[in-house]
């Protein structure tokens, strides 16, 4: 399952990354400190949250935070379906501005997909050996 996951986000990046402008990596980007902390544990999503079910099997698996205006502000998704959110995607002004996926499924970050205007890949950043620090950058774009 592992495999499957880490394909759909290089499947997502080669989708995208033809269409890349050539905007550089906003710094308000990489600035966490508004965000709510992520939530990896299922059964911890109150009714602050719009949860669902998708697979019918009593447990969350799809979580959704709204912003005061009732944009999407963050979600969290359980790919794998083993009780713990795995993707997790930050909007702003109802953009997707950021995903960060545990591909490994070990309850950690590692890795982290900068969007631009919600469709354009300008950066991720990857913990390629799961240390929890991050060890490979790739920006797309120029100046």
């Amino acid at each position: 399952m592992k495999l499957s996951h880490l394909l759909r986000a290089v499947i997502l990046a080669a989708v995208l990354l033809p269409i890349a402008g050539a905007q550089t990596l906003d710094g308000d980007f990489l600035n966490h400190e508004n965000e709510e902390p992520l939530i990896f544990d299922v059964s911890e999503y109150d009714r602050t949250w719009i949860t669902g079910d998708t697979d019918n099997d009593a447990t969350v698996d799809y979580a959704l935070r709204l912003d005061e205006y009732g944009q999407k502000f963050l979600e969290a998704v359980d790919f794998n379906r083993d009780g713990k959110m795995d993707d997790f995607y930050f909007y702003h002004d109802g953009a997707l501005k950021r995903e960060e996926l545990d591909t490994n499924y070990d309850g950690r970050i590692d890795l982290w997909i900068f969007l631009h205007r919600g469709v354009y890949v300008e950066a991720y950043h990857r913990d390629t050996d799961y240390d929890g620090v991050v060890d490979l950058i790739k920006e797309f774009g120029g100046p």
